[in-house]
C-alpha cells in the first residue's frame, strides 16, 4: 500500500512541475496546427498577442537513413491536442506535432516524407507569430465551388480523414500478478519485453454530419455539419416512395431509422446505407413530387412538395441573376455559370428531358439575355407561380449532370458530359489572367499584393450601369501609387479589365511571397438602407492587419462603421501571408453610390488603405 501511495506522490509532483512549466511567462502558446492540402503548407498558429513571439526562426534538421526531418520550437506549449496528420501526396507521408518536453518547454515538429522528395524544398517563413512550413510550391486546386449534385455515380469522390492512433498492447501473461506489474510499468517506461505498440489506421468519413430532421410547413428540413452532396434521386414503388443518397456523410444514432410524419399518409426516413453513405427515404403517394431545395452554406437541405408547397417560407432575402454563360469544354462537356447578386436558394429536378433548376429566391426580369448566352437551343427561363425563376436546360437523360455551389452561394456551375452530343470545336480565349511580373524582391522594401474585385466577365455588384469591378480597380491602382511613393514594392492581381479565377489571384499572391495582401470590393443589398465599410479577415495572423486598415478607413472617410468580422472568404483563407477584404462602401445604397464614383471618396478611400498598410508595418 505504501508503494503504490508513493507512486501516487510522484505521480502528482510530476503532473503540478509540468504544469507549473506550461503556464510559465513567455512562452508561447499554440492554439491550432492546421494543413492547407489546396497550397500544401502547415500553419502553426499563435495568439495575436504582442506579448508572445517566436524568439528565433527554427532550425531544420534532416535524418535522410529516417526519411524525415524535424525541427523544435523553443519556449513554446501545445494548447491544441498533438496532431498527427497523415497526409495523402506523393511527397509528405505524416506530420507530426507534439510536446517534446516540458522542461524546458519544447514543441517538436516531424516531418516523415516519401521517396523520391527532397526535404531542401522545406521551407519555414514566420508571419507576425504564425510558422508557415512549406513543402512545395502552392498546387492551387479549385476549391472555390462545391459539389452539391451528380447524376454518375463515378463521379462521387470518396472523401476520408485519416487518423492514425498507437494502442498499448500486452502479451499474454503466465499469471495475473505479472499482468498487473506489466500495467503499471506502462505508465513509467516501455522496458517490459511484453509490450509493443500497435498502429492502426482510421478512416472517417466526415465531410458531412446529418444532425437533425425537421418537419415546419410541410416541408422537410435537414441540416448537419460539413457540406452536403446529393446524387441522382430513385423511384421505388410497393410502397411508393423516393430516394436520394448523401454521399461522404454519417448519420446522428439518434435520428438514424427514426420514422417521421410529413403528412397523414407520408413519411420521411434518414438511415446509413453503408460506412459512407446516408440515405433519405421519403414515403408518399406520390413521391415524385418531392425535389431538394439547397441552401447556400450546403449544410442544409430541404424537401418540398414542387405541387402544393408555399417556397417563400425557404428563404429571408431576395436575389437578382446578373449574369450567364455557357462554354464549351470539350466535344461532349459544356458548362453553364450563373452568377447572382446574393446567395441562392434553389430546387433541383431532373427529368428525362430536362435539368429544372428552381431558383425560389430569385428576382424575374432582369437584362440577362438566356438565347444569347446559352449554347444550346431551347433553355427557357419561366416564372414560377409563387415568386421565382425556373431555369429549363434540355438535357438527355444519358447526360451526365454535376451540379457546383460557389462558396460564397451566389455563383451555381452545371457541367453536362455525353457522348451523345458533339460540340463544335472552340478556341480557347485568349489568355484571361493578367500578365504579371513578379519582381526581384528587394529586401529593404515591403511587398504589398493588391487585389481590385472582380473584373472582366465578372462584373460584381452593379446599379445604374454602374460596376463593382470598375470602382475596385480604380481604387487600387489609385492605392497602388500611393504605396509606391512611399516606397512600397506592390503587385496587382489585375491591372485591367480581365477575368481573374479566386484561384488565379491566390496564385498569384503565393508566387510572389508578399509581406500582406489586401482585397478591394463593393458591398451590396437587396435594401437601399445599409451603408457604410466593412473589413474582413480569417486567419489569426491577418487580424492585427484588419483592425489598422479598419481605423485607417473610418479615420479618412465619412462612412458608417459596420465593423470587422472574420469571414471565410476564398482569397483570404488560402492566402499565406496576413490578409483582408475590406467592403468600401454599399453600391445598393444611392447615396453612398454617388460617394464611390466621385474623386473625392475614391482618392480618400484610397488614402485610408494606403496609409493603414503604412500603419500597420510601423
Amino acid at each position: 500500500m505504501k508503494k503504490l501511495f508513493a507512486k501516487f506522490i510522484f505521480i502528482f509532483a510530476f503532473i503540478l512541475c509540468f504544469a507549473l512549466n506550461v503556464f510559465a511567462a513567455g512562452d508561447l502558446n499554440i492554439t491550432s496546427v492546421v494543413y492547407d492540402n489546396s497550397a500544401s503548407f502547415l500553419s502553426i498558429n499563435t495568439p495575436d498577442n504582442d506579448e508572445y513571439t517566436f524568439s528565433a526562426q527554427p532550425k531544420l534538421y534532416v535524418v535522410p537513413e529516417e526519411k524525415k526531418a524535424y525541427f523544435d520550437i523553443n519556449s513554446s506549449v501545445l494548447r491544441c491536442p498533438a496532431q498527427d496528420l497523415v497526409i495523402t501526396s506523393s511527397e509528405i507521408k505524416e506530420i507530426v506535432v507534439k510536446q517534446f518536453s516540458a522542461s524546458p518547454n519544447i514543441v517538436r515538429v516531424v516531418i516523415y516524407y516519401n521517396d523520391g522528395y527532397d526535404p531542401n524544398n522545406i521551407q519555414l517563413k514566420k508571419l507576425n507569430n504564425t510558422l508557415i512550413v512549406r513543402f512545395a510550391n502552392a498546387q492551387i486546386q479549385n476549391f472555390y465551388f462545391q459539389q452539391v449534385y451528380t447524376t454518375s455515380a463515378k463521379d462521387i469522390t470518396p472523401f476520408y480523414e485519416s487518423v492514425s492512433i498507437q494502442t498499448p498492447v500486452v502479451q499474454a501473461q503466465n499469471n495475473i500478478l505479472n499482468q498487473i506489474d506489466s500495467a503499471f510499468n506502462l505508465g513509467i517506461g516501455t522496458n517490459n519485453e511484453n509490450y509493443v505498440l500497435s498502429k492502426k489506421d482510421l478512416m472517417l468519413p466526415t465531410k458531412y454530419y446529418v444532425d437533425n430532421v425537421n418537419i415546419k410547413n410541410s416541408i422537410v428540413y435537414i441540416t448537419g455539419i460539413g457540406s452536403a452532396m446529393l446524387s441522382k434521386p430513385m423511384l421505388l414503388s410497393n410502397p411508393s416512395r423516393i430516394a436520394y443518397d448523401i454521399p461522404n456523410a454519417f448519420v446522428n444514432h439518434l435520428i438514424r431509422n427514426k420514422t417521421t410524419y410529413i403528412s397523414q399518409n407520408e413519411t420521411i426516413k434518414i438511415g446509413q446505407f453503408d460506412r459512407t453513405t446516408a440515405r433519405v427515404v421519403i414515403t408518399s403517394p406520390n413521391a415524385d413530387k418531392y425535389i431538394p431545395v439547397i441552401y447556400a452554406d450546403t449544410q442544409r437541405i430541404a424537401f418540398i412538395d414542387k405541387l402544393n408547397s408555399n417556397p417563400q417560407k425557404l428563404y429571408n432575402t431576395k436575389a437578382v441573376l446578373n449574369n450567364i454563360t455557357d462554354e464549351i469544354n470539350d466535344a461532349h462537356t459544356h458548362s453553364v455559370k450563373l452568377i447572382f447578386s446574393k446567395p441562392i436558394v434553389f430546387g433541383l429536378e431532373r427529368t428525362a428531358s430536362n435539368l429544372n433548376l428552381l431558383f425560389y429566391n430569385v428576382e424575374a426580369g432582369g437584362a440577362v439575355d438566356i438565347d444569347s448566352s446559352l449554347i444550346f437551343e431551347g433553355a427557357k427561363i419561366l416564372p414560377i407561380k409563387n415568386g421565382g425563376i425556373e431555369l429549363m436546360i434540355p438535357s438527355a437523360q444519358a447526360s451526365s449532370i454535376d451540379v457546383h455551389l460557389g462558396t460564397d452561394g451566389k455563383t451555381l456551375r452545371i457541367k453536362e458530359t455525353s457522348s451523345q452530343i458533339n460540340l463544335p470545336a472552340q478556341d480557347k480565349p485568349e489568355i484571361s489572367v493578367p500578365a504579371v511580373i513578379l519582381p526581384q524582391k528587394n529586401s529593404n522594401k515591403r511587398l504589398v499584393v493588391l487585389d481590385p474585385g472582380h473584373g472582366g466577365s465578372d462584373v460584381g455588384c452593379t446599379r445604374n450601369d454602374i460596376y463593382e469591378k470598375n470602382i475596385t480597380l480604380d481604387i487600387s491602382n489609385r492605392i497602388a501609387e500611393l504605396l509606391e511613393k512611399k516606397g512600397y514594392e506592390v503587385i496587382m492581381t489585375r491591372g485591367r479589365d480581365a477575368t481573374v479565377s479566386l484561384q488565379d489571384r491566390v496564385a498569384i499572391s503565393e508566387a510572389a511571397q508578399p509581406d500582406i495582401f489586401v482585397s478591394v470590393h463593393v458591398n451590396s443589398s437587396n435594401s437601399e438602407s445599409p451603408n457604410g465599410i466593412e473589413t474582413h479577415y480569417y486567419k489569426d495572423n491577418s487580424l492585427l492587419l484588419a483592425k489598422t486598415l479598419h481605423a485607417s478607413m473610418l479615420n479618412h472617410v465619412k462612412a458608417n462603421d459596420r465593423g470587422l468580422f472574420k469571414s471565410k472568404f476564398y482569397v483570404i483563407n488560402h492566402t499565406t501571408a496576413p490578409a483582408v477584404l475590406v467592403e468600401i462602401g454599399f453600391i445598393s445604397n444611392p447615396a453612398e453610390r454617388a460617394q464611390l464614383v466621385s474623386e473625392s471618396r475614391k482618392q480618400a478611400t484610397a488614402k485610408a488603405i494606403a496609409e493603414g498598410i503604412d500603419g500597420y508595418f510601423k
